[in-house]
This record gives C-alpha cells, structure tokens and sequence, in this order.
C-alpha cells in the first residue's frame, strides 16, 4: 500500500497524469488521489504510509471501571453461592446505577477473563417446553431434598414454592420428611399465604397413596395431606411415574439452594441448617432478581397480582338424572354451574341411562338392564370428563 500510494502522488507531481487519469491507472477513486494529495501537502513523505482504520474515538467502548465491576460481581455472587450469569450481573450493575452493557457483552469480558466454564453438557434452551400459571397461588409446587450435616449424617429439606413467582412459600429441613410433616408445613403456609388453587408434586407417599396399596385404617386410603386438599377444595396434581421434569421449577430451586448452601460452613445441627434456610428465603425472595419472574425478586412477582384461590365445589350433592346417550356417545351435566360432557363412548348411542351424582361421583346405569356401564368423577376445571375404572 505505501510504494502504491507513493507511486500516484509521483505520478501527479512529476508525471504527465492529472487526478482522473490516475485514478483510472491505478484503478482507484478520483476522490482518493485528491486526498492523497491533500495529506502529501501538509505531511510530505508521511503521506506514503498506510492509516488505520480504527475509529479515533469508541463511544460504546467498555470501560476498564465496568469491566472490573462484572468480574468482581461474578467472584462475590459465586462465592456467596449465587447465581452469577451475565443477566444477573446486568441487573445488579442496573441496581447500582451503572449504564449495563449487553448479555453477550458481559459473557464476553467473563470468558475473557477467565471465569467462565464450558458446560456443553446443557440442555440447549430453545429445547425447552415452559408451563407457568396465571396468578400467584394458582398451584404450589411441592418436594423434598437431600442435605448432609457436618458430621455426615442426612437430613431431608421440604419445601413448597409458588408456580407462578417462584416465591419461596415454606421450607424446613427434618430428619425425615413423613405425611404428617407434610401436612403442618402446608397448613402453616396456608395460613400465612393464603389456600393456593392447585398443588403439584410427585407420587411419593408423603404426598399421595394413591399407588401404596394401602389403606391405612381409612377407607378413602388418603393421607393427611390429600385429605385436606380435599376438605378445603384445593385440587392435587401429581406428576407422571419417573418424569421429574413435571416438577422442573422445584427441581431447579434445589440447584439454587444447594448452591447456596455449598458455600457456607455445614450446619451442625439440624436447628443451625433451618436457621440457614431462613436466611436464605429471605435472599431467595426478596434480594436475588428471578429470570423466570421477569427480572424481578419472586416476592416483588408474588405480591403483583390477585392471588388465586381454590374453586368452590358443591357440597353433598345427590341426584338421579334420566337420559339418552347421544349419537356421539356422551352424556351432559350440569356441574358448579357448567355443563359438562361425559364420554362413554359410541357403542352406548342411544342407550337409556339413570344416572346417580353424588357431589363428584357418578354412577352411569343402563335402565333397561341394570347394568352399571360408567362411572366418573367429576373434574371441575375441565368440561369433558372421562370415565374412571370402577372404585374398590
């Protein structure tokens, strides 16, 4: 580029070239053999050498303040067991009221200095298929965990957290989690948050017998946990056999918490770990910003909306119904208020029914034979209804 540049000024200095005939020449732009000549007037000789392109100023340039700020918020979050990824950073540098660069550019300065580790084992995100519900208490999600003291020995760490917020309803660590831990845990959050409309857990007998066997002295077979769900309307969800992911947003708390946990000295006695866990409900609420509640603390999510509350059923509803399944094999009935649609299939079309409600439960019996061809248990949040296999 320099012996270039030198050979068009010669050529417009001491040859017959003008600036267009060099430019065509040279196979340049008029306007830069102009320039040339410009900068060869003022600078001489210097003009030969090549210019940078770089800009002479970086506006959007980061600065060496910002950029020790993020490397020093990355070391203090994770030493204090926190989550440190660049979009945390972003709103704790916001919250200190420094103009924050973007998400890709605070992961840049991360992996330029070194602290950050590759984790191609991650489930790509665009991979992932998210539920969340409308309002705060609209379900309550629900399990325990695992935590060593520091002589080794275990303890069990439940705790119920709100779907829609990620609030931190209630949490306590036992030696053992039983049904009965369960269900004072619940009634307590219940008292202090409000009944929420749904809970979701998985089948663990803590939470459910519906796959025990076992009935327990009652003839419902329900624990204390189930029964007062029932008792106060609140429906219970339970999560698929060896599906965790139905339960993801509890499961990742625990990896928030357990993080958490690592960085303190274990607690040595299960009076110290709960005095811990309280410690950190309050961070977990109300200090730590939550991607999953829009950037905000789950109590500031938690407090923005009405809160859900359990739907109210009819009580000691009893009834005998007369009809006709229709020619697309269901039946109507009105319900709290809605029609609702039994499925009872085709191969019944035009048969004659009595039907028997009492509250939730129907029986389906054929009039002319009999025969007990369905039964149903009503669910209020849905209109179609299928049938159950017959109760023991």
């Amino acid at each position: 580029m320099k012996t270039k540049n030198k050979q068009i000024i010669t050529a417009v200095l001491h040859g017959s070239m003008n600036t267009k005939s060099a430019a065509h020449h040279f196979n340049v732009s008029e306007r830069w053999v102009k320039e040339l000549m410009r900068r060869y007037a003022f600078e001489g000789e210097q003009a030969f050498e090549p210019r940078s392109k770089r800009p002479k100023t970086a506006p959007h340039r980061i600065s060496d303040t910002v950029r020790s700020k993020i490397i020093d918020l990355r070391q203090e979050l994770t030493a204090k067991g926190l989550d440190a990824g660049a979009e945390t950073i972003q709103i704790h540098l916001e919250k200190a009221k420094i103009k924050a660069p973007a998400k890709s550019t605070i992961h840049r300065i991360l992996r330029q200095a070194n602290q950050v580790t590759n984790q191609p084992q991650k489930r790509p995100k665009n991979s992932l298929i998210r539920f969340e519900a409308d309002l705060p208490n609209e379900c309550w999600q629900a399990d325990f965990t695992h935590w060593a003291l520091a002589d080794g020995s275990d303890t069990e760490i439940l705790d119920f957290i709100d779907d829609h917020s990620r609030y931190l309803v209630s949490i306590h660590a036992y030696r053992r989690v039983t049904g009965k831990n369960v269900y004072t845990q619940f009634v307590k959050a219940c008292t202090e948050h409000g009944r929420p409309q749904s809970t979701l857990t998985d089948n663990g007998l803590v939470f459910t017998t519906r796959f025990s066997g076992r009935k327990d002295g009652d003839r419902s077979g329900k624990n204390l946990f189930e029964k007062q769900l029932q008792t106060w309307n609140i429906r219970q969800i339970n999560g698929s056999p060896n599906h965790p992911q139905t339960q993801g947003k509890v499961e990742r708390f625990h990896r928030t918490l357990k993080q958490w946990l690592s960085a303190l000295p274990r607690a040595q006695s299960l009076a110290k770990l709960n005095e811990q866990l309280s410690e950190f409900a309050t961070i977990y609420n109300t200090q730590r910003p939550h991607k999953g509640a829009g950037r905000r603390t789950p109590e500031t999510a938690y407090l923005a909306l009405p809160k859900a509350t359990p739907t109210t059923l009819p009580k000691d509803e009893h009834r005998i119904r007369k009809d006709i399944i229709d020619s697309d094999g269901k039946l109507t009935l009105r319900y709290a208020g809605k029609l609702r649609h039994l499925g009872m299939g085709r191969a019944y079309a035009g048969t004659p029914i009595r039907m028997l409600v009492n509250d939730r439960d129907v029986v389906v019996i054929n009039r002319k034979t009999g025969e007990i061809l369905r039964y149903f248990k009503i669910d209020p949040t849905r209109n179609y209804q299928k049938a159950i296999p017959r109760p023991e």
